[in-house]
């Protein structure tokens, strides 16, 4: 009951750290310059919170290194193509591809290469989620094919972030580092990461300011210690849960709190067709339990 709770507190905070993101975009744009500078500065809070968390300790092992670098490079890829996505299309469209994503794969993952559980009314479950899929392309607004192949990039890409993350969780061969050290890791290489790709886009005079960036460094303060803190939750349960039951949880709760984030904080209006899909979504999420 514990880890269910901790997967809850976790969705809540993933929900809010998405509208921070949101928040972020409306104030400096989409542009490459503003995806990486929020990454960047993301990543270098993240580290310095979860040093002081960890006790100010620096444990170092190679493999806990190598996987904190994979995962934030897709999460940095992500993240960024997310600004599109927010841009071009709502919160929900881009919450329901986000969220399956980090389900649908490690949910595979873990049947195939865990030996976790697998049932015909969880696949049922992979069915309607795919069907909110769907149905959620299907609104007022069309979706375009770019739009399209973004939100299948953010989906793949979230996808492997949480393969990743449970892989970590369970390592039994290589030495690995708590799970709080391993959010201050995946700080310090997402900070090296997007640090570098920040520096070839900050002479870029036709985009964002650096004045600009400056006055929207609160919101990614916010946004590192709620990310970091959802993101410290999930790995806890990961170590006790499995993959076809975490992410299931993790993204039911989001795909719910953050289309209500979007309404309530975005006044985002939502199809009856967006509704639909994100009910279907969830009920279908519910199967996995």
């Amino acid at each position: 009951m514990e880890n269910y709770l901790l997967i809850i507190g976790a969705t809540v905070l993933l929900a809010l750290d998405f509208a921070l993101s949101k928040k972020y975009q409306s104030k400096v744009g989409t542009t490459a310059k503003a995806g990486l500078f929020f990454n960047a500065a993301n990543g270098l809070l993240t580290a310095i919170v979860f040093f002081a968390i960890s006790g100010f300790k620096f444990t170092f092992t190679p493999y806990s290194a190598i996987m904190a670098a994979l995962m934030s490079c897709f999460a940095m890829c992500y993240s960024i193509i997310g600004f599109k996505v927010l841009k071009m299309g709502s919160m929900s469209l881009y919450t329901v591809f986000l969220m399956t994503g980090g389900m649908i794969l490690p949910y595979i993952y873990g049947t195939i290469l865990l030996d976790e559980e697998f049932s015909i009314l969880r696949l049922i479950g992979l069915i309607m989620i795919f069907g909110a899929i769907i149905l959620s392309n299907t609104g007022k607004t069309k979706a375009t094919k770019w739009l399209v192949l973004l939100c299948v990039a953010v989906f793949i890409l979230n996808g492997l972030v949480s393969i990743v993350s449970k892989q970590h969780q369970i390592e039994s061969t290589y030495a690995t580092v708590s799970a709080s050290e391993f959010v201050m890791w995946s700080g310090i290489t997402k900070l090296i990461i997007s640090g570098i790709g920040f520096l070839f886009v900050m002479k870029d005079k036709s985009s964002v300011t650096e004045g600009e960036l400056v006055r929207a460094l609160p919101i990614v303060a916010i946004s590192a210690v709620i990310g970091g803190v959802s993101y410290l939750l999930q790995l806890i349960g990961a170590a006790e849960l499995p993959a076809t039951m975490l992410y299931p949880c993790v993204t039911g709760g989001s795909i719910i709190f953050s289309s209500l984030a979007g309404l309530i904080f975005f006044k985002e209006k939502i199809s009856v067709k967006q509704w639909c899909a994100v009910a279907l979504c969830f009920v279908g999420t519910c199967m996995f339990i």
